[in-house]
């Protein structure tokens, strides 16, 4: 009797997940919904990149390692 009883408990918790994707779900999206934030996140995202493109960073204007290096033509000239 054990047996059975914890077998339809497990079958009950197994088939709890089934029932959660119901259309009476109220936190289902529909397809309309996942398109629409989808298309809002690529929106934001295409921003994101035309803000960046635009701020790139500045070239180093002096080489700290210059007088490091050997066989280089900046060492050479010094």
């Amino acid at each position: 009797m054990k047996r059975i009883t914890f077998g339809l408990v497990l079958l009950a918790f197994l088939a709890g997940p089934l029932h959660a994707e119901d259309k009476d779900n109220p936190y289902a999206k529909t397809r309309e919904q996942i398109k629409k934030e989808a298309d809002e996140m690529d929106r934001q995202y295409q921003k994101t990149l035309q803000a960046t493109r635009g701020a790139a960073t500045a070239p180093a204007k002096n080489d700290p390692w210059a007088n490091m290096r050997s066989g280089t033509d900046a060492s050479k000239s010094k």
